[in-house]
C-alpha cells in the first residue's frame, strides 16, 4: 500500500511530498524550498528515491536537482560496498543507511531496520547526503528507543555524533517521523 506524506519546514520555506511503500521500503520524495543561505536565499527543488532490500538495508539512492548535471546515484551491494555515479566509494564502506539533509524520511530507515526495545541505543554509520553541495560522506549517528513502535506510535531520540544535534522524534505505526521538533512538522492529509 502506498502512503502519501507531506512535511513542511517549521521555520523557513520548504515543503515535501513523499510517496512510500513498505516491506521493502520504496520511497519517492520531492522537496521544494528556499535555501537558508544568508547571502542568496536561492530556491531549490530536489527529487530523491530510496530503495531498501528485505532486511531494511539501503540498496539504492538517487537525488537530482534542477540542474540536470547535478545529482548523486548511489548503489549498495548489501555487503558494505558503495558505488557513487558508477565509481566505488571506499570511504562509505560499512554504512547501511542514508541521511538526506532536506528530509525527515531517512530517519525512518534505521528505525524500521533495527529491532528495538525500550531504552536501547544503536550507533550507526550512515551516508550523509548534503543536497546543496551534492556530496556524500560517512557520519555516525545514534538512535535511542524511548518507546518502541507499536500499533499507534513510538518515540526515538536521534543524535548526530558529528554536530551534537539531538531531537526526540515521535513516529507513527510505520516508523515514519510525525514531528521533528523545531525543524519539520507533518501536515495531516
Amino acid at each position: 500500500m502506498k502512503r502519501h506524506i507531506v512535511w513542511e519546514l517549521v521555520d523557513g520555506v520548504s515543503t515535501e511530498h513523499l510517496t512510500v511503500e513498505f516491506d521493502p521500503v520504496r520511497a519517492d520524495g520531492v522537496v521544494i524550498g528556499v535555501a537558508e543561505d544568508e547571502e542568496t536565499n536561492e530556491p531549490f527543488r530536489v527529487r530523491y528515491r530510496v530503495q531498501c532490500d528485505d532486511s531494511g538495508t539501503v540498496r539504492g539512492v538517487e537525488i537530482g536537482g534542477l540542474d540536470k548535471d547535478s545529482g548523486i546515484e548511489l548503489e549498495h551491494d548489501g555487503e558494505g560496498n558503495w558505488i557513487k555515479n558508477g565509481k566505488p566509494v571506499p570511504e562509505l564502506a560499512d554504512c547501511r543507511d542514508v541521511d538526506i539533509a532536506v528530509t525527515p524520511f531517512t530517519n525512518t530507515i534505521p528505525i524500521r531496520r533495527l529491532d528495538w526495545k525500550s531504552g536501547e541505543s544503536e550507533t550507526i554509520s550512515v551516508v550523509y547526503l548534503d543536497v546543496s553541495a551534492m556530496t556524500a560522506k560517512a557520519v555516525e549517528q545514534q538512535y535511542t528507543c524511548l518507546e518502541p513502535v507499536g500499533s499507534d506510535s513510538g518515540m526515538f531520540q536521534y543524535e548526530s555524533l558529528e554536530s551534537g544535534f539531538t531531537a526526540e522524534l515521535p513516529v507513527d505505526s510505520d516508523g515514519v517521523v510525525e514531528d521533528y521538533p523545531g525543524v519539520f512538522r507533518r501536515v495531516e492529509l
